[in-house]
């Protein structure tokens, strides 16, 4: 969120921040639809790849800093599409869907089916639409947004979260058996660290 006097706005829009803030730009995502499904299908396999290699013993150890555990983070990375997939089917991205918690976690080896169910549905609904565009606008927590925008918003934040766990897999001795590349991350509104703070 962003104050100025009795003025506030959730930072979740960058267009909306620079008229927030006075400036004149326009951001539109870098990737087309396209690239973006195809981020989603090949970063989720790598994300539920990894948790697998960790422990099950290790899998409640929390993250550096949160109260999230490791199972948690896969649960979450796993959500995430899962939400994306949910606009894609018309529902609005609530703010329920952005923050991707789900009800009841799952067990790597389950999250490795889950992930494959959501990239074959979200392949399936790509491979038929018309529009590649992605143009048309769709509800959001802070406004009216293009599906795009909606796609980017989910590919970024899911990626950011596999980077996250890639170094969890650091701190835990263990190399991943597939890694992220810089292809991986290219072009997506990352920020530049890992993990913020």
């Amino acid at each position: 969120m962003i104050s100025r006097a009795d003025a506030f706005i959730y930072s979740q829009d960058l267009n909306e921040v620079a008229r927030f803030v006075g400036l004149v730009e326009h951001f539109t995502p870098a990737l087309e639809p396209g690239e973006l499904i195809a981020r989603i299908k090949q970063v989720l396999p790598i994300g539920v790849e990894s948790l697998q290699q960790i422990p099950a013993e290790r899998l409640r150890d929390k993250l550096p800093g949160r109260d999230r555990s490791y199972l948690d983070l896969g649960n979450h990375i796993v959500a995430i599409p899962g939400g994306c997939l949910a606009v894609t089917k018309g529902r609005a991205f609530t703010g329920e869907i952005a923050k991707a918690v789900p009800a009841v976690n799952c067990s790597p080896d389950k999250l490795v089916t889950l992930a494959a169910d959501i990239t074959r549905q979200l392949d399936d609904w790509w491979t038929r639409r018309e529009d590649p565009h992605c143009s048309e606008m769709v509800s959001t927590f802070y406004g009216e947004q293009s599906l795009h925008s909606v796609i980017e918003r989910c590919t970024w934040h899911m990626t950011q979260h596999v980077r996250q766990l890639m170094m969890v897999l650091q701190i835990l001795g263990l190399n991943p058996r597939r890694p992220l590349t810089s292809a991986d991350l290219a072009g997506l509104p990352l920020p530049a660290k890992v993990w913020d703070g």
